[in-house]
């Protein structure tokens, strides 16, 4: 299950500018660090341990900016771009930044406290997206992605309620975790979103 839009993504006046200069932010950071990846992951990447013992705290800010593979990469913003455009414009430009670093720095801050390898740098944007992913359900409970599913060898695809399809992939994260992913930060990301959300809508 792969989502390839929202169905009920609405048309707004402006450019969703903070989700666009994330993906743009985030590519141009991928392509400049690729030639060398491992030296950044060790000098940008957050170490649990180094968190839990009050060291490199902006590591957790530095490590959203990284990602260790195009296909790491593409999943991650091809995300932001399907679920940020509408929570973008319904939180408006700067919050909806504020909103994202803020389930990152969360997903980061909490899963130092649960990793089971704290030696390992953790690096990716998939806290801050989760809590997109999280904000969404709680903002638009009632929209539906659009989304590729795979049936053996044949491919359709079907349009599934947001917290259906979201409930999908949290039971992915639980009892599917993918090696060397830190499936704890996703979990973490997405429930901030959800709390915290409340406080970044438009009153």
């Amino acid at each position: 299950m792969f989502p390839l839009y929202d169905a009920s993504r609405r048309r707004h006046n402006k450019l969703p500018i903070i989700t666009i200069g994330l993906i743009f932010f985030n590519t141009l950071i991928f392509f400049f660090t690729s030639g060398n990846i491992q030296e950044f992951i060790f000098s940008f990447g957050m170490i649990p341990q180094e968190i839990l013992q009050g060291k490199n705290f902006f590591s957790i800010l530095s490590a959203m900016f990284l990602h260790g593979g195009l296909f790491h990469l593409i999943v991650n913003m091809w995300f932001l771009f399907v679920f940020g455009e509408n929570l973008e414009a319904k939180l408006g430009s700067f919050k909806f930044l504020v909103f994202y670093l803020s389930c990152g720095i969360l997903a980061g801050l909490f899963y130092s406290f649960f990793a089971t390898t704290p030696s390992i740098p953790t690096i990716g944007a998939s806290g801050a997206i989760s809590g997109i992913l999280g904000g969404y359900m709680i903002v638009f409970p009632k929209n539906k992605i659009r989304s590729l599913i795979f049936l053996g060898f044949f491919l359709t695809t079907i349009s599934i309620p947001v917290i259906i399809f979201l409930f999908i992939w949290l039971f992915y994260q639980f009892f599917v975790p993918a090696e060397g992913v830190a499936t704890g930060a996703h979990i973490i990301g997405f429930f901030a979103g959800i709390f915290i959300v409340k406080f970044f809508k438009k009153r």
